[in-house]
């Protein structure tokens, strides 16, 4: 595209293509080093038409406060940050508990308290094949669920102690003590889950494994797309008895707040006009959103949520690891589903050049900050008002997560990272079972769409 300012000149770049730009990335740092010294000067904004244009920086809404590390989600007040646990699974006394253990302390040592588990949270495979089993009315012995990791998380906080910030942190981010832990859940919508009495069944049980007599946050975990027989065109759509479940979870004092997942406006709409008739506050909306998931609807349903007092939390928000840049076309991940965005998919949409160009100017912004991209990633969902939910399993995780609070990203960097990720010309489509839009459930994938 053609790179523009009303202040100062830029180069002029022919662009056949996106392949251009991503040589230009990949191979001129002193380009990419070149724009952000340039937008310190002005803020300038990607247009669908290829075009870089400078525009005034109090026409830039950034949501976050500059100085708030903390935000009020419903009753509860927490980081900015929450700690992902999705990867947290019992060793039965072997290393990776007390390396979990350790990773728990060092989150709640630099006031990263606010702690994201799930019911299906550390279900085997076997588990995963038994909710597909349950769902298409066949005998199942056990729980279809493990809920093993809410059991982990619930032993790691029971055994918690307030304790002292680590030194080197500012002090004015986090109050002198470490407050407690704060736990949130979800539940899954599944077709045996029939009645709004099931939901509070559901909570008592995450609330147990917790070690809590009330959860702090209570979410559903998708809009009710469970539906093993929608292929014989029989359906039984439950999204109100859900609310209506959240509702009496929230009156009976099993929960504090209660939130929903994947949700876009129009089901956001639905269900906080049905909640407020119940006089429960809708506290969240967890939904994926990184840089490189920005559209499908994720923006729009960050603004909506924020115009309505209602906290956005962001997983993904390192799209898997991309956005950490430790990974390269020379140095692939291990998970295959993640390398074709380094080598590119024709298939799949994706440039031969894949994520560089977003990674490149991760790099020029982290060493101009001295941040890693990573933090600086975290950062942008940050300043855009929501909160990453950071999914870490080693102790220099937490450390490092912990580094991205305290500064925020300038409105023109916001913009130009936009501008990169716009020039992938692909959105993240997450990995193998993990994907973007859609839960496995067992018996196959069910998608949605935030729009």
């Amino acid at each position: 595209g053609t790179l523009t300012s009303d202040r100062s000149p830029l180069p002029n770049v022919e662009d056949a293509g996106v392949r251009e730009m991503t040589n230009l990335a990949r191979h001129s740092a002193v380009y990419t080093a070149l724009l952000i010294t340039l937008s310190l000067r002005t803020t300038y904004s990607y247009t669908s038409g290829g075009t870089l244009t400078s525009q005034p920086a109090d026409r830039v809404k950034l949501w976050a406060s500059k100085a708030a590390d903390r935000v009020k989600l419903g009753t509860l007040d927490v980081p900015r940050i929450a700690i992902g646990t999705i990867k947290w699974v019992p060793d039965n006394g072997g290393p990776s508990d007390a390396r979990l253990a350790a990773t728990f302390a060092e989150a709640e040592g630099c006031g990263l308290n606010l702690f994201d588990t799930a019911e299906r949270y550390g279900a085997s495979p076997f588990a995963m094949l038994q909710q597909g089993a349950r769902a298409v009315g066949l005998p199942t012995a056990g729980q279809a669920f493990g809920g093993s990791g809410e059991a982990l998380l619930g032993s790691l906080a029971a055994g918690a102690q307030p304790r002292r910030l680590r030194r080197g942190w500012p002090a004015s981010q986090f109050t002198p003590e470490t407050p407690r832990p704060v736990l949130a859940s979800k539940f899954t919508p599944v077709p045996w889950r029939l009645t709004p009495d099931a939901v509070v069944e559901a909570a008592k049980t995450s609330a147990s494994r917790l070690g809590v007599d009330s959860l702090d946050l209570y979410q559903v975990h998708m809009p009710d797309v469970v539906q093993p027989f929608r292929a014989l065109g029989y359906t039984l759509t439950k999204d109100e008895r859900y609310w209506e479940g959240l509702a009496r979870c929230y009156h009976q004092g099993v929960v504090r707040n209660v939130g929903v997942c994947n949700y876009g406006p129009t089901m956001l709409a639905r269900c906080h006009a049905y909640l407020e008739k119940r006089g429960v506050p809708l506290a969240s909306n967890q939904i994926n959103y990184s840089l490189l998931y920005r559209k499908q609807g994720a923006q729009e349903t960050v603004d909506w949520c924020l115009e309505r007092g209602i906290v956005p939390m962001a997983y993904y928000p390192l799209a898997m690891g991309l956005l950490t840049a430790k990974w390269s076309a020379e140095n692939l991940p291990e998970d295959a589903g993640l390398r074709k965005y380094f080598l590119g998919d024709a298939s799949a949409g994706i440039p031969p050049a894949g994520v560089e160009p977003l990674l490149a100017t991760l790099r020029a912004v982290a060493q101009a900050r001295h941040k890693t991209p990573a933090q600086v990633a975290i950062n942008w969902v940050i300043s855009k008002g929501a909160v990453p939910v950071v999914g870490v399993t080693r102790p220099e995780q937490a450390r490092d997560t912990a580094a991205a609070l305290g500064w925020r990203l300038s409105d023109e960097e916001v913009l130009l990272l936009e501008a990169s990720a716009d020039a992938c010309a692909f959105e993240f489509q997450g990995s193998k079972f993990k994907t973007s839009d859609s839960k496995f459930v067992g018996y196959g994938f069910e998608k949605w769409r935030l729009d």
